[in-house]
């Protein structure tokens, strides 16, 4: 008999132990450690337990590498023109790696095959073993529906990421193999994906509860449901998946999208998408008065607040700070924004930097400013707390600036560039408060986002298209923040696409993920990335100078879609391989 993710669903019937947070969230349980099936769902607490193993291994579906568990920060936006990352040293670990596709191991690279694959149907199947035992145990009978409608949640979470990073994948339902059972199954379309994710969140939809309290805080709510079923229906009406299939032979191009176009698939999820605004429970988090600005801020600092549909639950901590802030700060500084990325940034009043009318000065690129860029990117001369003097002090990257500069050693920023999204004024890397903070899955400002795009591309610029680009426009705190009227379908587009940039940038690989839905990795992943270059004249006093950091190239349509394992192929030949692996 084949057998299929042997490696990846024929696991054991134990909660694997997983890092334990250090807050008062529901994750922040007794690790059970290795467990029988029997024991554990005899036991309430133990069942329970079970479940939250499955929310522990979300992170593994933010960030490229590693989720939280260790190692380095590899992030999504890291192999987009957005970011890059310290790991230079090491081939399998750059940009430039992943992108031209140069694994050693080719199509069971460790890093794409673990965190991607079998992570995900390792989950898959827990939620199985979960759905297929809870009935056995003491807990109510409404705690087991709500349990229930939680682990199908997950389930279809996991087939979302599956779907976005693999198009079409093999669809396991409820079963549960034995080791004796024929695992060769054959990769589901695109098309059957979407249906059965899509089918999954309307009926956990209509059991979830409007919010979790309490202790029950970050549990999926019917509103995380509805956006899940929104974004999937958004990345199904997506260039790359919406008639401009990249698949080289039949059975690859059902798995990869849709063989033709069909503009009632933005209609679809725009409607999805009103249908989480109509909810009227979420919305921005809104402070210009603080400073310009600063609801953007606190919506990453806070663990609840009304702008959050999803989290992935994390206790209080500084992991953002220890990961991205300079050696200076007590950071480890695993990425670097690039200058593309700084550029997209429009000033203040609105303009982007080559606009008439913008205002902005060369010589001094970093004065009068979207208020975002101030909150989410860290420039020479930027203002952060010093642990010796306990009072906010510039941060210096300028060429050979001591400890943190340009070119000064293998910590420092390559680009001239540091983070500061998501990150607590008050801490630094190793020091100060820990930020009451959770990972932002998804957020109202994403929907808002969503919905204008899908809009926008169904009927051109309307008015709902408008208000929604305004409506995060002005949170971010620019004057005047309206758009100019009468623009068309091309121009809001690039509107969109690049509020989209600056709002959502370094969160959930969205950068990456629009890139690819888009069919534009393959131009704006590929050639010269570039950074900035600041030579000391005096103490006030810099000289800018643009220069390429990596000239980087992409395989296309191979970096499209992430491989399937080949060591799955090889266990079942029902499987097809996705282009150019």
């Amino acid at each position: 008999m084949k057998k299929l993710f042997i490696g990846a669903i024929a696991l054991s019937l134990a909660a694997a132990a997983c890092k334990k947070t250090n807050g008062d969230d529901f994750l922040d349980k007794t690790d059970t450690g290795t467990i029988d099936r029997e024991k554990t769902f005899a036991d309430s607490a133990l069942t329970m337990q079970f479940l939250n193993g499955v929310y522990r291994q979300l992170s593994f579906v933010y960030f490229l590498d590693n989720g939280l568990f260790g190692g380095g920060l590899w992030g999504y936006s890291d192999i987009t023109d957005d970011s890059e990352m310290r790991w230079s040293g090491n081939v399998a670990q750059t940009a430039q790696a992943y992108n031209s596709a140069t694994f050693s191991t080719g199509a069971d690279f460790a890093r794409i095959r673990a965190d991607h694959w079998t992570n995900p149907y390792t989950c898959i199947r827990r939620v199985n073993i979960f759905l297929a035992s809870i009935d056995q145990g003491p807990l109510s009978e409404g705690r087991k529906v709500l349990a229930k409608a939680e682990a199908r949640f997950l389930r279809a979470y996991y087939y979302f990421h599956l779907l976005r990073t693999h198009g079409g994948i093999p669809l396991i339902g409820d079963r549960l193999y034995d080791l004796t059972d024929d695992f060769n199954l054959p990769r589901a379309s695109f098309e059957e994906c979407v249906a059965y994710i899509v089918k999954e969140m309307d009926e956990v939809a209509a059991i979830l509860p409007l919010e979790q309290i309490g202790s029950e805080y970050g549990r999926p709510t019917r509103g995380a449901a509805m956006a899940v079923k929104a974004k999937t229906l958004f990345l199904a009406a997506s260039p790359l998946f919406n008639g401009q299939n990249l698949g080289e032979t039949a059975a690859q191009k059902a798995a990869l999208g849709y063989a033709s176009f069909d503009n009632e698939r933005w209609k679809k999820a725009a409607d999805a998408l009103k249908a989480v605004m109509d909810l009227g429970i979420y919305e921005l988090v809104e402070d210009n008065v603080t400073r310009p600005g600063n609801g953007f801020y606190t919506t990453f600092i806070q663990r609840k607040n009304k702008e959050q549909i999803f989290l992935i639950m994390q206790g209080n901590n500084k992991f953002v700070e220890l990961y991205q802030l300079p050696v200076s700060r007590g950071g480890n500084t695993y990425s670097f924004p690039t200058q593309q990325l700084v550029d997209a940034f429009p000033m203040a009043n609105g303009k982007m930097i080559n606009e008439a009318g913008s205002g902005y000065n060369a010589a001094k690129p970093y004065e009068g400013r979207d208020p975002r860029f101030y909150l989410s990117i860290l420039y020479n001369g930027a203002p952060w707390l010093l642990r010796t003097s306990n009072k906010k002090e510039p941060v210096w990257l300028y060429q050979f600036a001591p400890q943190d500069g340009l070119n000064t050693n293998a910590n420092a920023t390559r680009t001239g560039y540091l983070w500061r999204k998501m990150m607590d004024e008050n801490a630094g890397g190793n020091y100060g408060v820990d930020a009451n903070r959770c990972l932002p899955a998804i957020r109202y400002a994403e929907i808002l986002l969503n919905y204008a795009e899908a809009m926008n591309e169904y009927g051109g610029a309307g008015s709902e298209v408008y208000n929604a680009v305004e409506m995060i426009r002005k949170r971010a705190g620019l004057n005047p923040y309206q758009l100019t009227s009468g623009l068309s379908k091309e121009a809001m587009r690039d509107v969109i696409r690049n509020e989209r940039r600056v709002e959502l940038a370094m969160e959930e690989g969205h950068r990456f993920f629009d890139l690819l839905r888009w069919k534009e990795l393959d131009k704006k992943a590929a050639g010269e990335m570039y950074g900035m270059r600041l030579i000391k004249v005096n103490e006030t006093t810099f000289t800018p100078e643009r220069f390429v950091f990596e000239t980087r190239t992409f395989r296309s349509p191979q970096m499209y879609f992430m491989p399937i394992p080949q060591q799955e192929i090889n266990r079942a030949q029902a499987l097809i391989q996705n282009p150019g692996w």
